[in-house]
Parts: structure tokens; C-alpha cells; sequence
């Protein structure tokens, strides 16, 4: 097993001297994983036509946040098997961000991906990210989850000992009409109980 996945070391400095993008929604995780790398890192968002949208300005405004520079990529439609999953989302996403990577030069990709998120995604479990450092690799890219073996829990925890702009983050898949969390959703449901902690 790679140390990499294994044991996710971003948070121990072990990976700042490299150059990172870090794929970012708009979410908690992944605006942990920004602050880790903060200053030495870019960001990459995807549009895939996603319903809850407004994760996209999130992006920007973290990015704002942090002065990183954020690239906004047009992904291919991926269709929604259930309320939260798109199928192969992040699969097409780390092809992107491995791609992007590439020719711009970044040693690493990043992505936000945690433990509490293993029983829903199954591209979220350390076996498809072992595959897929193993896919980066051939490309010269090392793909990086500091945070695969983390609770939501911790990463509120982290969050907030990095100081992280939670009130900036987007969790939730079903906004209102008036762009507030649905409070209903499995994100928002795992979200709201972290943050309770």
C-alpha cells in the first residue's frame, strides 16, 4: 500500500515542496485540503451541469480567500445515479486533474476525499485511490488524500485548527430556490452533525 493513500501525510508538510493543484468544490474537505497547501498550490474546479451549482462560486470565493489561482474546467455530463452519487465523477475527475497536471507542470493532485464517505462512494475508498496514484504515476503525477482516512468529524477538527472559512463552504446537493442548504441530504445530514461536535 502507498504511503500516499495510507497514510495520508500532506498534513505533516511532507508534500509542500511540491507543486500541488488541488481539485476543489467548494466543500469543507476540499477547502481543507486547500489550507494545507495554501500558498504553494493552484486549484481546479469542475462544471459537469451539476444541480447544486452554487458549489462552483463557492470555489471561487475560497480560492479568493486563500489568493489561489482557481481554473474552472468543463467536464463531460455524468449522470446521476441517486440523490448523491454521479456516475464515475471522480473518476473523470482525476483523469482531468491528472491531464491538467500534466501539462501545466504540477507535480501532485489533491483531493478532499474522507472515511465518512466510504459507505455511499465508492470512489472515495482507498482502493480506488491506490488505483488511481498508480494511474498518475505513469504520467508523472502524484495523487494525494490526506485526508482518506479521516472522519468528518476530524476534518471539522482540522477545519477549524487551520482556520478554514467554513461559512464559505458548500456541502449540500439540494439547494432551495433561494440557495440555502436543504438541510435534508446526506451531505447536509453528515455536515451539520460534524459541525455539531
Amino acid at each position: 500500500m502507498s504511503s500516499d493513500v495510507a497514510e495520508g501525510a500532506a498534513t505533516d508538510g511532507a508534500y509542500r515542496v511540491m507543486k500541488t493543484l488541488v481539485c476543489l468544490s467548494g466543500g469543507l474537505d476540499s477547502a481543507v485540503v486547500l489550507a494545507m497547501f495554501a500558498g504553494e498550490c493552484e486549484a481546479v474546479a469542475f462544471d459537469y451541469a451539476q444541480p447544486h451549482r452554487i458549489e462552483l462560486e463557492r470555489a471561487r470565493e475560497i480560492a479568493k480567500h486563500y489568493g489561489v489561482a482557481l481554473t474552472v474546467i468543463a467536464a463531460p455530463y455524468m449522470p446521476r445515479v441517486n440523490d448523491v452519487v454521479f456516475a464515475g465523477r471522480n473518476l473523470v475527475f482525476t483523469a482531468m486533474a491528472v491531464s491538467h497536471a500534466q501539462a501545466k507542470g504540477f507535480d501532485a493532485v489533491a483531493f478532499g476525499c474522507n472515511a465518512s464517505d466510504w459507505p455511499r462512494f465508492p470512489d472515495c475508498r482507498p482502493a480506488f485511490w491506490m488505483a488511481m496514484e498508480s494511474i498518475g504515476g505513469a504520467y508523472g503525477v502524484r495523487v494525494i488524500t490526506p485526508l482518506i482516512y479521516h472522519s468528518k468529524v476530524d476534518v471539522v477538527t482540522e477545519a477549524r485548527r487551520l482556520g478554514v472559512p467554513i461559512e464559505l463552504t458548500w456541502s449540500c446537493y439540494a439547494p432551495t430556490e433561494n440557495n440555502e442548504p436543504c438541510g435534508k441530504c446526506l451531505a447536509c445530514v453528515t455536515r451539520d452533525g460534524a459541525l455539531a461536535t
